[in-house]
């Protein structure tokens, strides 16, 4: 591959030895070009895309994202106060962001004469720039009917626990109603030259959901008015949250609580199978982020867990049932066309 440049000249003494080889003799057209961006892949021009091996890394801890904004105070230099570092933690999820909001926080510092960035003067950079905060659940003290954690994915690597709740109010029988609150019902994706609409199927997850209960001995969903909801504003794309709305709405018609401290994920079809779903490696590690004990994933996902699971318990089942059992610490029976394994344990830690 032959070079050209108007700013190149072959006696121009001042170039370097080894640009004058590049542009006397060239370069083999085999090589490869690495590039690093904090962008989405949306916002990448599809002529580059096509021609890269796209890899995503894993997202910063808290531990890396607290480092690296106390590596930027220092450099300044300025004293940083915990609460300043907590609200770092927070709001920024790349080390660009943490960089930038001490910096500015350290001028407003400066500007009202402080020795120190203090929590005020990075929550207010905070809110200024609009930083977004990482979505965070508090995890319950104790079980509730009708209430479970989901997990979705709201970016590359970055996974998110969300709450699922269910309430079931008797209806007359085999005329109950279904609603679906707090879900984005269509969503824009992608950069300013080129948009995708994605219309969320909330909704025909939970009518997969009620069809699925229906095997299952029991009340019959169809004899409740059902109300699921999504607290929080997480997006959530539907197929994936079909477990934990097969959990929450089983709780609720039933009474029975869910455990506190688990977490599930995977798409539910209407014979009652779990099936496989994307981003178990994120969806894992946001479960241990947020305290949980217990994870409950497809069986066909376990070959995607991560290598390191923090002591996680890790569950696979296969349907349904096994799901509910584990959830809901209880025997549940399917009609006799659907018989399944016992739940597979793939790493075990006895707690909750």
């Amino acid at each position: 591959m032959q070079f050209e440049s108007a700013y190149y000249s072959r006696d121009d003494e001042n170039v370097p030895p080894h640009i004058h080889d590049i542009f006397e003799h060239g370069l083999p057209a085999d090589f490869r070009l690495i590039g690093a961006t904090t962008r989405q892949p949306e916002e990448i021009p599809s002529a580059i895309r096509s021609r890269c091996l796209e890899i995503f890394f894993a997202p910063l801890t808290d531990a890396q994202v607290d480092q690296i904004a106390r590596r930027a105070a220092a450099h300044i230099p300025i004293e940083v106060d915990e609460g300043a570092i907590r609200v770092v933690r927070r709001y920024c999820q790349n080390g660009r962001d943490a960089v930038n909001l001490i910096q500015i926080a350290a001028g407003l510092a400066q500007a009202d004469g402080a020795a120190r960035i203090r929590a005020a003067d990075a929550q207010w950079v905070a809110d200024a720039g609009q930083y977004v905060p990482r979505p965070e659940v508090r995890r319950r003290k104790n079980p509730e009917v009708g209430s479970v954690y989901g997990l979705a994915v709201y970016g590359p690597n970055l996974g998110a626990v969300m709450e699922v709740e269910a309430v079931a109010v008797p209806a007359p029988p085999g005329r109950g109603r279904i609603t679906v609150t707090g879900v984005i019902e269509e969503e824009e994706l992608g950069a300013r030259d080129r948009k995708l609409r994605r219309r969320s199927m909330a909704r025909n997850a939970a009518e997969n959901v009620l069809t699925a209960l229906r095997g299952i001995s029991g009340p019959d969903p169809q004899d409740f008015d059902i109300h699921i909801n999504f607290p929080g504003g997480t997006p959530v794309d539907g197929p994936s949250a079909g477990a934990a709305m097969a959990v929450a709405v089983y709780s609720a018609v039933t009474g029975h609580a869910v455990r506190h401290t688990l977490a599930v994920t995977g798409e539910v079809s209407i014979r009652g199978g779990i099936r496989p779903v994307g981003g178990i490696a994120a969806k894992v590690r946001a479960a241990g982020r947020a305290g949980l004990r217990t994870v409950v994933i497809p069986c066909e996902n376990e070959e995607s867990l991560p290598g390191e699971v923090g002591g996680l318990e890790v569950l696979s089942v296969d349907t349904i049932s096994e799901l509910i059992a584990i959830a809901c610490k209880e025997s549940v029976a399917l009609t006799p066309a659907r018989g399944g394994e016992p739940a597979s344990i793939l790493s075990a830690s006895p707690q909750g």
